[in-house]
C-alpha cells in the first residue's frame, strides 16, 4: 500500500517539473490528503500547455494529473497525466470546439479508464471554463463519442452538470453534439 508521504512527494516533484517548464502553466492545484475511500482526487494539478502568443486559432490541451493509483513499485508516477482535455481556441470567432472521444486504451479525452469516478474530468472541465471566460469566449461547442452507451451516458452527465445543452445524435452508438454560451 502507497502511504500518504509518499503521494505527497511525488505531488511535489511532478508540481516542481510542470513549473519549472516554460510549455506549461499551472491552472489549478490542491495537496491535501485523501481520505479513505473518498470519491474525490484532493491531491491534483491541473494544467495547460496553452500560451497567448498571437495565434488566432490555436490547439490546446488542458491536463490533470494525481498521484493516486498513479505510483508505480519504484515510487515513480506510471503516467504524467491521468485527463487531458483537449481544445481549440478560435480568436475570430470568440470560440472553443472541444471533442471527447474515446479511444483504444482510455475511456474518454476527458478521463482515463482506470480513473473514472475521481472527479478528474470535472477538474479539466471547470478548468476549460474559467480559461474560456478569462479570454472572452462566448460559445463551447464539440463532438462527443463513445463506443459504450453507459460510458456515453456518463460523458452527457458531466456535460450536462456544468450546464452544457447535450444533444444525443445516436445513442446507440455514443454520438452526440455538446454547446454552451457564456
Amino acid at each position: 500500500m502507497v502511504s500518504q508521504e509518499e503521494y505527497t512527494e511525488l505531488y511535489k516533484k511532478r508540481l516542481e517539473m510542470i513549473e519549472d517548464d516554460q510549455q506549461y502553466t499551472v491552472l489549478a492545484s490542491m495537496n491535501k490528503p485523501m481520505a479513505d475511500g473518498a470519491k474525490i482526487v484532493t491531491q491534483y494539478i491541473v494544467y495547460t500547455d496553452f500560451k497567448k502568443d498571437g495565434q488566432k486559432v490555436k490547439t490546446s490541451s488542458i491536463f490533470v494529473y494525481t498521484p493516486f493509483a498513479n505510483i508505480d513499485k519504484y515510487g515513480h508516477s506510471k503516467a504524467d497525466f491521468q485527463a487531458q482535455l483537449l481544445f481549440e481556441l478560435n480568436e475570430w470567432n470568440d470560440a472553443m470546439h472541444i471533442t471527447v472521444l474515446e479511444t483504444l486504451g482510455s475511456e474518454s479525452r476527458l478521463a482515463f479508464f482506470d480513473y473514472q469516478n475521481y472527479g478528474l474530468a470535472q477538474l479539466a472541465l471547470r478548468s476549460l471554463l474559467n480559461l474560456a471566460n478569462k479570454l472572452s469566449v462566448k460559445t463551447i461547442e464539440g463532438n462527443i463519442s463513445s463506443f459504450d452507451k453507459e460510458k456515453f451516458a456518463k460523458i452527457v452527465h458531466i456535460f450536462e452538470k456544468f450546464n452544457f445543452t447535450v444533444t444525443v445524435k445516436d445513442a446507440e452508438h455514443g454520438i452526440g453534439r455538446i454547446d454552451k454560451t457564456l
